[in-house]
């Protein structure tokens, strides 16, 4: 029902449409049951044979074209149905925030927009297809009450008894489908650590053991028990549907004739219709199960979407269509700036600040300290990308409100340490050929890539060859503020040297402002300050100039 529910409401106008051309088929299907019983009985008489032949096809041909066009739309309103969700949900997760993301992890995300959106898209011409059999089930029902209500009633109740049945097996297979689907992200998320880690899990005996051995093995194994489990469950329940058909056979043919005065052509009648009603009853049986896992599948997206809107509703709205104006700037800084994480308990954990700074346009500022002394935390929160827990960004020392963040968040380039690269200069429309082959071939990777039909050729490239084109998608947005994180630690001796000593100097003659965090203290006096953070906070200023 959970399934349907969903359909009906995404649906719409098409929707009505196609449950219309579905109860007609399965209307007519139920139709030609009786037509089929009544041919058999005058089979002799050549005038009502003729006629019959007639409705049988007249019936037959109305059920086809019913059935071809729910089923042709319903192919194009679940494609629409999935597309139309899978937007709706890319259009808020894009609207959310970063630290809300990294939470959820991309890997959950993914799992919605692609297998969960898929187990519904398979599962809604099924679904059609057994509300046309459930329809015809009921017209069926229905014959057997004009041929004898006794039959009827008896009927109704052994299929009372099997659907009662079968809601208590039913339940039971529920809580397992959902734990199928969490233990399923757990095994594909250690999947994703074999294929993104395998570099590193090739070097160490111990750690390919521990991983495969230790954890992969033991999660596929939890995977197939909950799925045979599951299916165990859900073959109970495909035996008791299926034994009602053989049960409401015997009422029939046993039990009908000593509790009513039933003419024998009328049981063998009813009997007719039973073994007619096998076929939709089993196809409506077996899309059960598929139901289930859709509903479960729906549950979860459901359960997203309102996180994600709770998640985008408590921020302002921000206009994603239209860039804001530029904002002219002497000064950038943060106020009393402080945040911390939570553990997984919810207890606290690391936390960073408090801090006051302020970066001057057109200066180049280094930032140093160890790992996990806080420089990136303090990036993103310096960039807007984290919500501080206290204090504010400033913009010429005014403070930085709410709906002014993503005006804020324009003046920056970034290249973090986890940085993806695009194969397209997504938001560059008007691209200068000739300068991107030059900053290509400045970059040293005219061998490696090319620009051509509006994408680079290969990204496929080594880390320190990736940041060096994520370097020219910098460039070319020529944003005010540029923000490296270790940008030059994949870099080899000579194009490292080559960033520090004529990259950053090009960029600050342009009047780019430089904050970048880097452990190269050799090259720590091409900075106008370099600023020493530990433990969440800046412990030094030293003016290298």
């Amino acid at each position: 029902m959970n399934f349907l529910r969903f359909l009906w409401h995404e649906s719409g106008a098409m929707g009505r449409q196609i449950s219309f051309a579905t109860f007609c088929s399965g209307a007519i299907s139920g139709f030609l049951v009786t037509i089929i019983l009544g041919a058999a009985s005058t089979a002799t008489d050549n005038t009502k044979s003729f006629s019959n032949l007639l409705m049988f096809a007249v019936a037959l041909t109305g059920m086809m074209t019913a059935k071809r066009f729910s089923l042709r739309r319903a192919t194009v309103l679940t494609e629409g149905i999935v597309e139309k969700l899978r937007l709706r949900l890319a259009d808020k997760i894009r609207r959310a925030e970063l630290f809300y993301f990294e939470k959820i992890g991309a890997e959950r995300f993914h799992t919605l927009l692609t297998t969960e959106t898929q187990v519904i898209s398979n599962t809604a011409t099924m679904a059609i297809n057994a509300s046309a059999s459930a329809v015809m089930l009921v017209v069926a029902f229905g014959y057997i009450a004009f041929l004898s209500i006794p039959a009827f009633v008896l009927s109704l109740t052994a299929i009372s008894v099997t659907i009662i049945a079968y809601r208590l097996s039913l339940r039971s297979v529920d809580p397992l489908l959902r734990q199928t689907v969490e233990q399923e992200n757990r095994f594909f998320a250690l999947l994703g650590h074999l294929l993104k880690g395998f570099p590193e899990i090739k070097m160490n005996v111990r750690k390919n053991h521990d991983l495969f051995g230790q954890h992969l093995q033991p999660a596929a194994a939890t995977l197939r028990d909950l799925k045979v489990d599951t299916g165990h469950r859900f073959v109970n329940t495909t035996i008791i549907t299926h034994s009602a058909f053989y049960v409401l056979l015997a009422v029939v043919i046993f039990l009908l004739p000593r509790l009513s005065q039933v003419e024998p052509s009328v049981i063998v009648k009813i009997s007719a219709v039973v073994l007619f009603i096998f076929g939709p009853l089993a196809e409506v049986v077996g899309v059960l199960p598929f139901l289930a896992k859709a509903s479960v599948a729906i549950d979860a997206i459901e359960k997203m979407e309102q996180s994600l809107d709770r998640e985008v509703g408590s921020h302002p709205p921000v206009d994603l269509e239209n860039p804001p104006r530029s904002w002219d700037f002497e000064s950038v800084g943060v106020r009393d700036l402080r945040f911390q994480y939570e553990n997984a308990d919810g207890s606290p954990g690391y936390a960073l600040g408090p801090i006051n700074l302020t970066f001057k346009r057109g200066e180049t500022v280094f930032i140093k300290g160890g790992n996990g002394s806080g420089k990136s935390t303090f990036l993103k929160l310096f960039t807007g990308l984290y919500p501080p827990r206290a204090g504010c960004i400033t913009v010429n020392e005014k403070a930085v409100l709410g709906p002014q963040l993503q005006r804020y968040r324009e003046l920056f380039s970034i290249i973090f340490t986890d940085f993806h690269l695009f194969d397209r200069l997504y938001g560059l429309h008007a691209i200068d050929d000739e300068a991107l082959a030059q900053l290509i071939d400045d970059m040293e990777l005219t061998d490696k890539t090319a620009f051509q039909e509006g994408r680079f050729t290969n990204i496929e490239l080594s880390t320190g060859q990736r940041k060096r084109l994520a370097l020219i998608t910098v460039l070319l947005e020529n944003k005010p503020i540029l923000i490296f994180d270790e940008w030059a630690a994949d870099q080899d001796p000579t194009f490292r040297r080559h960033f520090y000593h004529e990259i950053l100097p090009a960029l600050k003659k342009e009047g780019k402002t430089i904050i970048a965090a880097t452990h190269d203290d050799h090259y720590f006096d091409t900075a106008d300050r370099v600023l020493g953070m530990d433990f969440g906070r800046f412990v030094a200023d030293e003016s290298n100039n």
